[in-house]
């Protein structure tokens, strides 16, 4: 399992002092001019794509925060 996060059109700092704030260790791509955001079709913050094995979207959660309860049962259900 992997995450990665993409954050939309803030700068390296701002997102570096948010993943520290909140203790967090994954990966952040940077969407500068929000492309990313736009092919995803992302209208609210935070959308989580879950992506199986072979790279296809099988689930998209609109909002947050996710329960860990969710997150558990979106991730047992792509290693089916």
């Amino acid at each position: 399992m992997c995450v990665v996060g993409i954050n939309q059109a803030e700068d390296a700092a701002q997102v570096s002092g948010f993943m520290q704030t909140l203790g967090l260790d994954f990966p952040v791509l940077l969407d500068r001019d929000a492309a990313v955001s736009q092919l995803y079709r992302v209208r609210s913050l935070p959308t989580t794509f879950f992506v199986d094995r072979d790279g296809v979207i099988r689930e998209i959660v609109i909002g947050g925060p996710m329960s860990q309860a969710l997150l558990a049962s979106k991730i047992e259900s792509l290693l089916k």
